[in-house]
């Protein structure tokens, strides 16, 4: 008989250990109870709990419901008893000495007691019952009144850790069970007597290798026998925590993960406890030396998402002591978190900061002996008052390596290594030697942290690694206190077939000793799971194993193991229950298969830096760009940046030129800036990872030899650089050798850079490797820029990647030299830049509704970042306007998630029509230097229209200032200059300024043909002739060439000349001018009706 696709019960008991085959009488016995479950009067949650799975299961198993009573009764001669109650007192048998979820399943007569400690968690006030209880600030509050003091809240996500109702726990109205019956608890509850129960289930057959029914093995047997056995099983590690938090991912996956025995204690803290101190806006502002100084700025930006601390400052150590003791007297912890922020790249640049770091350790070692001695230094104060209590820090990042000036920390310092089992790691050894270093270090057991499965990520690789996973947890055993492992994931389809194997493994090899196999586990897996497919599933797990990491590079062997599981996949019927578990590995294969056609993809469309000729002659390093071969540098070997994710004019401008020279590569980079504005350096020290906090340009070569490097250069001559190509640990151990030089001048900044350029691969740690480029061997690079400022950050490139980031390396553009060459694009690639290009040519050809329609479906794509969406969806909005339908408009607004391009589309919407004062309303306090810098020139743009529809000339002369110092794109410049004519004009009366506001428009600028030229000369004439200046207004009028010119504007520039012609008393020649125009059978109504009136007045001179 099989139950789901389950083992019959002689396969069954051929498993059991000869006790539990001799054991008398019988729990169940033909399918009917002999024997109920008795728990106590005044159970806990989790002892109710392992009643109601005990009773769950064994009905699933046999078909007989047992009964769950606070009382023995007379109706069953058998009694299994859960929990600690007084029944177990008198039998002697209690949970002392049962730690961290232990249990003991001990048997009698007539009797199976199954035990542990079940100790109910209790939340300390104040705790949030709701997310509005943080959003709101109450929690602050409450925490503020507490303290005295403004640190962070600690405890924002405890309610994410209890399945039932948060909003009434500890209420007369607790909901102690959910509408189904199910037992609500806590993560934090203590769940020995759970363990148990399923440890007894294990015995019977029972497996939960995933959440829900589909994932469970459960055997067939009509009758149970008593076991004859007295068993204590204890855990090899006290922390067992993979972050099932409860309320979030549902009652199946909180089921799941106390099945599998985790433990995940209240009172701990692991990561970025020094975030949580000081992230806040009253901290920033009122504590700014508290913070890390890069430049000359202190890193207390509002509204960023990490803000780095000064560990030299010692107010801030003073008040790290007292929030970590007021968190042990509070709330009761053990053990309280001082770990940096995240993302901490950049040592303190201030005066007492300098020197601790130690760069010449790599980036692993960097700051260990920064971070460690703050840390180590709070541990030593804390521990004079609170001896029994820990702090935590994580090894991780440049802090990972112990310290070097730290002989043993202090006792109370518990370390917790992040990824130091990481099981998809090529380094174990590494990983094993990082461990033993800190052992050496320390007296407490580490803790290992690791995120898992990168699933939630774009994890999309099949690793399924079972002796990895056995091999490196097993490692450990003895040595660590245990595993905290974030889980990126979500519980639904499309990943699950991957997540359930590496939690189910990992959780498993958490108890068993040092000989618990993953391998037998792994063989039972296949065999039970999956049934008739084991064979051909164990072999494409195999060849996984073996070769899962080559799968990203490797099209073959992807399509291999794809080959290999549809083989597997084709043994079993698709509705049988091994069909549906197959599919959901199938369902996870899909990232494969998609990464297996992208491997057989080729570059899609990217621009083309050229290089010409071979060019003779030497470059000064002196970042002037003032050299001839600069001077004279081919157009091909130049270009412009756009801005990194739309692909659109980036507000600074920068411009690149290329040339090789020798054995030399040579850049030379123009950053436009703001005039009076000085570029933000935050750093003048080699290999700084500040850097990155301020102005740089980074140079991206991906050559035929290797891929790639990066170099980084801020204005002040700083330089990075990394060989990407290398294991991440050693990225910054590559040096370059690049000869760098700036200028920075008034409006803009330069970078000058000569990078020597080597075929011998013998010294992979200097130099760029490689030959120069060819059509057939070309290179790919990329150049990039990022202008950091409080108000915004704008990122460009010369090949954008239509991502938020540089490092798209397929996005890179064609390098090579010799002549002009049209590299083929794969016409399968896509992405939001040829998306949005394809939108904007139906825009272009006035069909609004498909543009519309594009620019919706490019803000629903997938993986698309919100200035991505917002440009979209302000495009789309554009078309709604462009068909009058104004309410379509608002909605798509409403959608836009970035404030300030929602904002703008707003103001559009109403000002096409023509609701001047609605926008004024609305927008007049808008302080539009707090925007975005890269928004704020056409959020000013709409806004000066505004006031000058209302003809108030000074607010929009302010706005259209502001418009026109921040709109790159000279097109739309051309429009803001036209207005800005005519406000100065019409509504301010100032000729003089007015005229200056024209003649940008079309003095230097060659061919005049645009519509705002025109404008422009129109209104230059319309000045001039109120002016009396005659021979002016008709020089401005001969730039136009009227004889070359045709349709509209050849009649609005007859118009302007007649007029002209009639100021300067040269009547006659005004009255042919007008005839002719009249003649003209393709004059618009209104310039005819123009010239009639002007030649009626003409007659009557």
């Amino acid at each position: 008989m099989f139950k789901n696709g389950l083992f019959s019960v002689f396969s069954f008991l051929l498993f059991l250990p000869a006790p539990l085959l001799a054991a008398e009488p019988f729990l169940i016995e033909n399918g009917q109870p002999r024997a109920e479950i008795v728990i106590s009067a005044q159970p806990s949650r989790t002892t109710r709990l392992a009643a109601q799975e005990m009773q769950t299961y064994l009905e699933k198993i046999s078909g007989a419901k047992l009964k769950i009573v606070d009382e023995p009764t007379a109706d069953y001669p058998v009694k299994i008893y859960i929990g600690s109650s007084t029944h177990t007192q008198k039998l002697g048998i209690t949970a002392e000495g049962l730690k961290y979820g232990a249990y003991r399943i001990v048997s009698g007569k007539n009797w199976l007691a199954l035990i542990g400690d079940d100790t109910d968690f209790v939340p300390i006030e104040p705790w949030p019952r709701s997310n509005n209880d943080i959003a709101s600030g109450k929690m602050q509050e409450a925490w503020d009144e507490i303290t005295g003091e403004h640190w962070g809240y600690p405890h924002s996500q405890l309610r994410k850790h209890y399945t039932g109702a948060t909003s009434l726990f500890g209420t007369p109205g607790e909901q102690k069970d959910d509408k189904n019956g199910n037992v609500n608890v806590w993560g934090f509850d203590e769940r020995g007597s759970f363990n148990a129960v399923c440890g007894y289930l294990r015995s019977l057959g029972v497996r939960w290798y995933l959440p829900g029914d589909l994932g469970e093995i459960v055997p067939e047997l009509k009758t149970i026998k008593l076991p004859e056995i007295d068993q204590v099983v204890e855990p090899d590690f006290p922390l067992r925590t993979l972050n099932f938090r409860f309320a979030v991912y549902g009652r199946d996956a909180a089921m799941w993960g106390m099945r599998l025995g985790i433990r995940e204690p209240y009172g701990r803290q692991a990561a970025h406890g020094l975030d949580h101190m000081t992230h806040n806006d009253y901290t920033l502002k009122n504590h700014p030396n508290w913070f890390a100084l890069y430049g000359d700025k202190r890193d207390t930006q509002q509204g960023k998402r990490l803000n780095q601390l000064c560990y030299s400052n010692e107010e801030l150590f003073q008040e790290t002591v007292r929030y970590v003791r007021a968190q042990f007297d509070h709330f009761k912890m053990d053990e309280v978190s001082v770990m940096p922020p995240d993302g901490y790249t950049a040592i303190c640049q201030c005066e007492l900061c300098k020197g601790k770091d130690t760069p010449e350790r790599g980036y692993r070692g960097a700051f260990s002996d920064y971070v460690w001695d703050f840390v180590n230094r709070v541990a030593k104060e804390v521990r004079k008052t609170h001896p029994d209590k820990r702090i935590s820090n994580c090894a991780y990042g440049t802090y990972t390596q112990p310290p070097l000036h730290i002989d043993k920390l202090e006792p109370n310092l518990q370390v917790i290594i992040v990824g130091g089992r990481r099981p998809t790691s090529e380094s174990r050894e590494e990983l094993a030697q990082l461990r033993q270093d800190w052992a050496k270090k320390t007296n407490l057991p580490v803790i290992i942290f690791e995120n898992y499965p990168f699933t939630g990520r774009g994890f999309y690789l099949p690793a399924y690694i079972p002796q990895v996973l056995g091999d490196s947890i097993n490692a450990t055993k003895g040595t660590s206190q245990g595993e905290d492992i974030w889980l990126t994931m979500d519980f639904g389809e499309n990943a699950i077939g991957y997540n359930h194997f590496l939690i189910y493994f990992t959780a498993r090899m958490y108890w068993g000793g040092k000989d618990q196999n993953a391998v037998e586990m792994f063989d039972e897996y296949c065999r039970l799971f999956y049934g008739p497919a084991a064979p051909a599933m164990r072999e494409f797990f195999t060849y996984c194993e073996n070769h899962w990491r080559e799968m990203e590079k490797d099209g073959d062997k992807a399509e291999r193991a794809l080959n290999l599981f549809a083989s597997a996949k084709s043994t079993v019927d698709e509705a049988s229950v091994y069909g549906q578990r197959i599919r959901l590995v199938d369902l996870y294969l899909n990232g494969l298969r998609n990464k297996s056609k992208q491997l057989a993809q080729k570059r899609g469309p990217v621009p083309t830096l050229r290089l010409v000729g071979d060019p003779r002659g030497e470059i000064q390093i002196d970042g002037k760009l003032d050299d001839k071969l600069w001077k004279n540098i081919p157009t091909a070997s130049t270009g412009q940046l756009r801005e990194l994710q739309t692909g659109r004019q980036p507000i600074y401008g920068t411009s690149i030129k290329s040339c090789w020279v020798g054995r030399d590569l040579y850049f030379a980079i123009r950053c436009e800036e703001a005039p009076g504005e000085t570029p933000n350096s935050t750093t003048t020290k080699k290999e700084d990872q500040a850097i990155w906090y301020g102005d740089a340009v980074e140079i991206l070569l991906n050559t035929e030899s290797h891929s790639y490097y990066q170099i980084v250069v801020n204005p002040k001559g700083a330089v990075i650089d990394l060989d990407r190509g290398a294991d991440r640990n050693n990225w910054f151990r590559w040096d370059s050798q690049a000869e760098v030089a700036t200028q920075i001048a008034d409006g803009y900044w330069t970078a000058e850079i000569r990078i020597p350029v080597v075929s011998d691969e013998n010294d992979p740690l200097h130099q760029v490797i490689g030959h120069k480029p060819t059509q057939s061997l070309p290179w790919y690079i990329n150049v990039c820029r990022q202008r950091i400022r409080e108000n915004g950050s704008e990122y460009s490139a010369f090949a954008p990647t239509g991502t938020a980031g540089f490092h798209e390396p397929m996005k890179f553009a064609h390098f090579y030299r010799g002549l002009s060459h049209q590299f083929p694009a794969d016409e399968s690639v896509t992405d939001y830049l040829i998306a949005d290009r394809a939108a904007n040519q139906l825009l272009r050809k006035r069909k609004y509704a498909a543009a519309e329609e594009a620019f919706v479906a490019l803000s629903e794509i997938k993986k698309i970042t919100e200035i991505q969406k917002s440009t979209a969806l302000e495009n789309a909005a554009g078309c709604a306007r462009a068909l009058k339908d104004y309410d379509r408009a608002n909605q798509l607004a409403d959608q836009i998630p970035v404030e300030s391009i929602a904002k703008t589309v707003r103001m559009e919407n109403l000002l096409s029509q023509r609701d001047f004062q609605a926008v004024i309303d609305q927008f007049e306090k808008e302080d539009l230097n707090q925007w975005p810098f890269w928004q704020a020139g056409a959020g000013a743009s709409v806004r000066a229209r505004a006031y000058y529809g209302l003809k108030n000339g000074q607010k929009a002369e302010a706005d259209f200032q502001q418009a026109l110092a921040l709109t790159p794109d000279s097109r739309l410049k051309s429009g803001i200059l036209v207005m800005m004519g005519n406000n100065r004009e019409m509504n301010l009366q100032d000729d003089k300024s007015a005229l200056d506001a024209y003649q940008q428009n079309y003095i230097n600028a060659g061919r005049i043909g645009s519509a705002d030229q025109f404008r422009s000369v129109q209104g230059a004439i319309r000045i001039l002739i109120r002016q009396k200046k005659y021979d002016e207004a008709m020089q401005v009028l001969d730039l136009v060439k009227i004889a070359d010119l045709k349709g509209v504007w050849r009649h609005e520039m007859m118009l302007s000349q007649a007029s002209l012609l009639s100021a300067s008393d040269q009547v006659d020649q005004a009255a042919n001018v007008y005839r002719e125009l009249l003649k003209d059978p393709s004059v618009a109504t209104g310039q005819r009706q123009a010239a009639e009136a002007a030649l009626a007045e003409l007659n009557q001179k």
